[in-house]
């Protein structure tokens, strides 16, 4: 059987990098592999995009518009991802890279038991996107990686569909693939929207141009990034914009046992929505109050008071056939 599925919709294409032939441009592009590794045919390294982003400045003074990677967790036809896509599509080159199934509350896992395969998708904007059978940390990885064969200077993921507030996001894949962002060096951020209802993405799509466009120009540090929820609110009736701290989320979670057609029993998590402690300055009590939360978040976790306590405990091992320790 013949045919030509470079050219169908929804074709598994190689790499934009690898149709190019050539590679990436060499300025957008470091790192490196093995040579002395044997590699099968058809098998090779892409170059490796990870790269120092250009340095933060008011896009008047850019030599040439932002790279902007989108990314979600929702998937690749998510219409919170198109919403964020064409928001900042009047800033910069936007390249879409995003799961090809809802892929929410994976957290920032990553694939490594099971190839990955990419899907050059049209957008319901007409134009092409790139979707993974993976998680929205693979989807920036590939990306990082060599896949489109250029570095990015900014990572967008979202619009989530629902809030990622406190401690959801240990669990948000929308929040894991920004820290993914962070790792190979880019800044990022994460922009999720509270739902009620039927959600209305305008507030966030203005939000999130907003906040690219302030990190393009301020930057952010080493390990950092920006966590935005934005309330069920609309342009005339939101209350403002609020700098947070991380809140306090409680979770309702239950086990739900049923059975299968055999009478073998399996398992859904299940339970009531989740809420949280409404403190002043946090971002639960922001969006509670009507107000978009800019929260910042680093990726360093050390707990630093505990990490001076523990300076005072004991930590010598007793010696092999040494006296007991009475203490």
């Amino acid at each position: 059987m013949t045919g030509d599925p470079e050219g169908k919709q929804g074709h598994q294409a190689r790499s934009p990098a690898a149709r190019a032939g050539l590679g990436a441009p060499v300025d957008a592009l470091s790192g490196g592999h093995r040579t002395d590794l044997h590699l099968a045919e058809g098998e090779r390294y892409l170059p490796s995009a990870r790269a120092t982003p250009r340095e933060a400045r008011p896009l008047s003074e850019w030599e040439s518009r932002p790279r902007i990677l989108v990314t979600n967790d929702d998937g690749i036809e998510s219409r919170g991802l198109l919403v964020l896509k064409q928001a900042l599509e009047s800033i910069g080159d936007v390249h879409v890279m995003a799961p090809d199934t809802n892929q929410s509350a994976v957290g920032h896992g990553m694939t490594f038991m099971r190839p990955l395969r990419v899907r050059e998708r049209t957008l319901i904007d007409g134009l092409p996107g790139w979707s993974v059978d993976g998680s929205p940390t693979d989807a920036v990885s590939l990306a990082f990686l060599g896949y489109f064969g250029m570095s990015f200077d900014l990572v967008a993921s979202g619009i989530n569909y629902g809030s990622n507030l406190g401690d959801d996001v240990t669990y948000s894949g929308t929040v894991g693939a920004a820290m993914e962002a962070v790792l190979s060096g880019c800044p990022a951020f994460a922009i999720s929207q509270q739902v009620e209802g039927e959600p209305d993405f305008a507030l966030a799509g203005h939000m999130a141009k907003l906040v690219a466009t302030n990190i393009l120009e301020n930057g952010l540090g080493a390990g950092e990034l920006l966590n935005v929820n934005v309330p069920a609110r609309s342009l005339a009736t939101y209350t403002g914009v609020e700098v947070t701290r991380m809140g306090k989320r409680v979770y309702q979670d239950q086990l739900l046992e049923r059975l299968d057609p055999r009478g073998t029993p399996y398992y859904w998590f299940g339970g009531p929505p989740p809420t949280g402690l409404a403190e002043p300055g946090t971002d639960f009590h922001a969006v509670l109050n009507g107000k978009v939360a800019i929260t910042p978040i680093q990726l360093d976790l050390t707990a630093r008071r505990l990490l001076k306590r523990l300076a005072d405990w004991h930590w010598d091992l007793p010696l092999p056939g040494g006296p007991a320790d009475e203490r």
